[in-house]
């Protein structure tokens, strides 16, 4: 199977160019890769901060407007919020956030992370007033390597430094986190996202699962899948780390890694804007669901969802097992160890599963995100 070129998707609505739009200028060779401290990086905090101005997101006083600077050599978080509609001290918040940092040239930053600072925003102007609930919008600087796990990572940054309207960390209700949201690779993954973390919330998972968007494919997943990563072994790589770490109820949100993760070639013509668009909605339905939630959410970080994860994988292998539908760059070996997988997801059993279960999806996990990043040695894994 050929790889899907996403240059011939059209992109026809208004939120798709919009989300067009912005990309563009995010990845553009002016800003030449927004790396933290550089002007392109600077130029990037700008144009969000316009934005945040133009859709109508309030500033919070304590910052004096839209910027939280981590240091005036690194840069700053962009921080905007709709306040509930019933604000009182005790008032619970949902974050929203993703990185806008990159690489530096010549590495653009389409997918990562232009995406889904594109879907925030986008997000931020279909969204209004919840009864109870205040929603924060955050674009997050400096994610990228070196500052991964350091107190300069902006996400990092903003949970220790809470705006005091906020007030501490137990009035955040949530945290949904984006980052790799338009890249595609393999077409029957073409209208499909993941959705991991929430099942450390039983609360935030039921709202997950019960969003519906009929344009757009959400599969579940437990996050220990997700930071299964091709090359690295077992580790976090995104901005749900630190409220993970601080057993806040988080929903990691991605359209996994496409062969243009982190080289030249992660440029703005080869994203899929219609499902960026639809993301927006699945977003916009999700916090109208979790609105309806007085009680605060509760975080057990030992709990899986091991059935809806088999169910996800048995639904990615068995078309990846398909000689029409195979994933692109797959070898023989690979797919041999893919039918051995196929035919491990149709008989295993779901309740109470055993260490060798889990690392055996995670074994499975892998090997998918290798394929669909195009690396090499897949059949190893």
């Amino acid at each position: 199977m050929e790889p899907l070129d996403p240059r011939i998707l059209p992109v026809t609505t208004a939120s798709a160019k919009r989300l067009q739009t912005h990309v563009s200028f995010l990845a553009s060779p002016d800003l030449a890769g927004r790396q933290p401290g550089t002007p392109g990086n600077r130029q990037a905090a700008h144009y969000i901060e316009d934005q945040f101005r133009g859709i109508g997101l309030r500033p919070f006083p304590s910052l004096g407007g839209y910027r939280q600077t981590i240091s005036a050599r690194m840069g700053d978080n962009l921080i905007g919020f709709i306040p509930p509609a019933e604000q009182t001290a005790s008032t619970r918040w949902i974050v929203i956030g993703a990185h806008y940092d990159h690489l530096g040239y010549p590495y653009l930053g389409a997918d990562d992370n232009a995406s889904s600072i594109a879907i925030l925003i986008e997000t931020a102007r279909n969204l209004a007033s919840l009864p109870r609930h205040g929603i924060i919008f955050v674009g997050f600087n400096s994610e990228e390597s070196p500052y991964f796990g350091t107190a300069e990572m902006g996400s990092q940054f903003l949970f220790h430094h809470l705006p005091p309207e906020v007030g501490t960390a137990d009035h955040l209700q949530a945290v949904i986190i984006m980052d790799l949201m338009g890249g595609v690779q393999w077409a029957p993954l073409k209208d499909a996202i993941f959705a991991t973390g929430a099942e450390k919330s039983p609360e935030l998972y039921r709202r997950v699962t019960q969003t519906q968007v009929s344009s757009l494919t959400v599969f579940p997943g437990g996050i220990h899948l997700v930071e299964e990563i091709p090359d690295h072994g077992h580790k976090a790589f995104s901005d749900y780390d630190v409220f993970r770490n601080h057993h806040i109820p988080f929903l990691f949100l991605s359209a996994a890694r496409s062969p243009r993760y982190h080289t030249p070639g992660d440029v703005a013509s080869t994203l899929h804007y219609e499902r960026m668009a639809a993301t927006v909605e699945w977003i916009r339905r999700l916090t109208g669901l979790m609105a309806q939630d007085e009680a605060r959410y509760t975080f057990d970080a030992q709990r899986m969802e091991f059935a809806d994860e088999v169910a996800s994988f048995r639904s990615i292998v068995e078309k990846a097992i398909h000689e029409e539908t195979l994933i692109p760059g797959t070898s023989r070996w690979s797919l041999k160890k893919l039918r051995q997988d196929a035919e491990w997801l149709r008989e295993v059993r779901t309740s109470a599963p055993t260490p060798q279960q889990l690392e055996r999806l995670e074994r499975i996990s892998i090997r998918v995100q290798c394929l669909m990043a195009d690396y090499s040695g897949c059949f190893t894994f």
